[in-house]
């Protein structure tokens, strides 16, 4: 990896919801005490201290922006029912500092990118592509390749980030983004409906000259691999969590 993992004091600079229906997910920004926000890579995670009964734990997660932003290190996270991390992160109050470790992780881009490039994400798993593709444009990586991010979700309104991709979209003609709803609850919905691996089969071609990322929870992530490895796909990384 590129850069040292060490141990920092983070500050709580703002906390709001991004998907406001219940259960809630929710961004969380912090600052850095006496230091700079920390070089990472993206698609590095960072893991954060809390105090529990006496005890002190600490829960990993994926940093959604990007290097290039100093201004704050920003994470995307669902709150779990009966999950005390997410749940205390989750009504945290500004200024509250936090201890942390970070960066961790080795599910990065190679650079120079080689191939295009294909993103599959289930809920909060769209986090570190988010990460990824900010730095690519900061950072004019994407000359010569495509790059997709197939998204999938239950409900139309779990569509987390959905306006910065589509911007992204609107903006860059060699970046196609796939949203597909699982379960779709109005009829306002016209878009794909499905999961991620009818997408994957249906409009992404041309596998061999393709490298995958996949994000998400295990089982999703377990079978979008097999489907990938057996299509063919060039290069093929994952990360996943129970």
């Amino acid at each position: 990896m590129k850069f040292r993992s060490g141990k920092h004091t983070v500050i709580v600079k703002e906390v709001f919801d991004i998907a406001p229906k219940f259960p809630q997910t929710y961004l969380i920004r912090f600052t850095f005490e006496n230091e700079p926000v920390f070089d990472f890579e993206p698609g590095q995670f960072i893991s954060i201290f809390a105090e529990k009964d006496g005890k002190r734990i600490s829960r990993p997660y994926s940093i959604a922006s990007w290097p290039e932003n100093k201004d704050y290190l920003e994470l995307c996270i669902k709150v779990v029912e009966g999950g005390f991390m997410s749940n205390y992160l989750y009504h945290v109050s500004p200024g509250t500092r936090l201890q942390s470790i970070g960066p961790l992780g080795r599910f990065v881009i190679p650079e120079p990118i080689r191939y295009d490039t294909v993103f599959v994400a289930t809920g909060t798993g769209v986090a570190p592509f988010i990460a990824m593709m900010g730095h690519i444009w900061a950072n004019g990586l994407d000359a010569g390749h495509e790059f997709h991010v197939v998204f999938g979700v239950r409900y139309v309104h779990d569509l987390i980030y959905r306006s910065l991709i589509e911007k992204w979209e609107r903006e860059h003609s060699n970046f196609h983004f796939y949203p597909t709803i699982s379960r779709p609850e109005t009829p306002d919905w016209k878009g794909r409906v499905g999961y991620v691996q009818k997408v994957i089969e249906n409009d992404i071609h041309d596998y061999g000259n393709k490298q995958v990322f996949i994000c998400g929870l295990h089982d999703m992530v377990e079978d979008v691999k097999n489907l990938c490895q057996r299509l063919g796909f060039a290069y093929v990384r994952f990360e996943k969590w129970d």
